[in-house]
């Protein structure tokens, strides 16, 4: 296992002369497809980042019958009818992991993410209204270019680690809403929302921590999920508040109002993996995101969408499937577009957009079996690594290379010690409390 000391990990594996030439050969390929052409609809800029690709419409193919997806249809409402619980967290203290402290900590990790659906007025996902407090007249920023670096620069200050802004579109927002303090209470999103006319949508995301992701599945690794999205119930009620201070309304909103991914899709977050979940050019699969929708309009100045070899690299890795204790993750070698007809027996899914989907009913399955939120997935992909300088250099690298070298790279990942799941000595790495320092007296990773 890894661990992260002063910025240096005490088992690292070096980068020798053989580590090194594996890497230029790699670099050489890079060279080498450097003059791969990219869609006519892309352009190649390499301001924020190698080897990325800035969109100007959404990346993904979408069906033009496209439905906007029933919240009343995901797997945790589902199940949830049928009286299986989200989540059935367990505890055994002969198991690493799952240990009472283990439990502890993961439970008191949502502690936040709970509280903020039943605070009333104040609560997620309803809309903040200006009020007392608030600017007798909606603020307006001098240009938007100053909007945007404002805004997100109040998301990080609030704690995001990446932050994206889309304009709203109606595709990604739920057709009907689930009542949180009422999940028999299912309403069209217009009608719950009536008046409520959103024009942009800012998207944040927190990173979940390395050492903790690396013990999945077992609540040890939950804990860093669950504390994520508290984390981020934290971020988007302050941004709202924030913007109904300023006049505009708004609403803020973890995994309920509308879809995630394609919202951080389309506000250059991202890509979408073989999991069909989101992934980040520099912190991989270990991030949660959630969002804000405000009334606020931008004028044309939005992020773009980005890809950087994504289903490319995922095309050929398959670690994630590989590992997937309840097999519900994809081996298909490219992405595709379910039907309607397609789905009609897992209403789960979500049709028409074009993409590697992801069985919810065998992965919530094992979530129940396991006594945790698995995250098996996340914790095995290569990109999810410490932030080692030839780590990152390797990511970059694979953003250029052919296909087929994707193989190659995933494979190294292994060869390095990483990628390896139900180790058991996972928990133990996250609660070693050799090299860490908490006083302040020593730096501490």
């Amino acid at each position: 296992m890894k661990r992260l000391d002063d910025g240096v990990s005490v088992d690292e594996p070096r980068l020798d002369r053989r580590n090194l030439l594996k890497l230029g050969v790699a670099g050489t390929a890079a060279a080498l497809a450097s003059a791969v052409p990219v869609p006519a609809s892309a352009s190649i800029i390499r301001d924020d980042g190698f080897g990325v690709v800035f969109h100007d419409s959404f990346p993904q193919e979408v069906s033009p019958d496209y439905k906007r997806f029933n919240q009343y249809n995901t797997i945790f409402k589902s199940d949830r009818r049928r009286g299986i619980p989200a989540m059935k967290p367990i505890w055994d203290n002969d198991r690493p992991g799952f240990t009472g402290s283990d439990y502890a900590m993961s439970l008191a990790a949502s502690t936040l993410w709970q509280t903020g659906k039943r605070m009333g007025p104040q609560s997620m996902n309803a809309i903040y209204e200006p009020g007392k407090f608030s600017l007798p007249t909606p603020h307006k920023f001098p240009d938007a270019a100053t909007a945007h670096a404002q805004i997100k620069r109040v998301a990080r200050m609030f704690g995001a680690n990446v932050v994206g802004i889309t304009r709203r579109d109606e595709r990604w927002d739920y057709s009907h809403v689930v009542d949180p303090l009422n999940e028999k209470k299912v309403t069209p999103w217009e009608e719950h929302y009536k008046g409520f006319n959103p024009k942009t949508v800012i998207v944040v995301g927190t990173e979940m921590d390395y050492e903790a992701l690396a013990a999945a599945p077992s609540q040890t690794a939950d804990a860093t999920m669950l504390n994520a999205y508290s984390e981020l119930t934290y971020i988007v009620m302050h941004l709202a508040r924030y913007f109904s201070y300023m006049g505009y309304r708004a609403i803020p909103s973890v995994n309920d109002v509308a879809m995630n991914v394609p919202y951080a899709i389309a506000a250059g977050l991202g890509e979408s993996n073989r999991m069909g979940m989101l992934q980040n050019y520099h912190y991989g699969t270990r991030l949660r995101i959630a969002k804000v929708h405000i009334e606020l309009e931008l004028d044309e100045y939005y992020d773009k969408p980005v890809t950087f070899g994504i289903e490319s690299f995922c095309a050929n890795c398959l670690h994630c499937a590989d590992n997937c204790p309840s097999k519900s993750i994809s081996r298909d070698d490219r992405p595709s577009i379910f039907t309607a007809e397609d789905v009609k027996d897992m209403p789960f899914i979500n049709p028409g957009v074009r993409k590697w989907h992801l069985n919810g009913q065998k992965c919530h399955d094992y979530w129940i079996e396991s006594g945790s939120t698995c995250g098996t997935c996340l914790a095995t992909c290569p990109y999810n690594k410490p932030s080692f300088w030839h780590h990152r250099l390797i990511d970059r690298v694979n953003t250029m290379i052919p296909g087929p070298l994707h193989k190659v790279m995933a494979e190294m990942d292994l060869w390095h010690g990483y990628g390896n799941m139900f180790d058991e000595k996972a928990p133990a790495v996250f609660w070693d409390p050799k090299g860490r320092s908490y006083n302040g007296l020593l730096k501490d990773y």
